[in-house]
């Protein structure tokens, strides 16, 4: 998981931003998660001198 810092402008409610991010599944929210997702792969680097055992 990554954590990215949220910004909320003075025009922002925080209710409002805390009820799209932890409320109900709608699908809106779905849409902004399916646009967001993103997919992070760990690198497999083989070791050189294991090849040459």
């Amino acid at each position: 998981m990554r954590l990215d810092p949220v910004v909320i402008g003075k025009e922002a409610l925080v209710k409002d931003l805390l009820s799209f991010y932890m409320g109900k599944n709608t699908p809106d929210r779905q849409d902004f998660i399916i646009e967001n997702l993103k997919v992070e792969k760990d690198l497999i680097v083989e070791d050189p001198a294991e090849k040459a055992a």
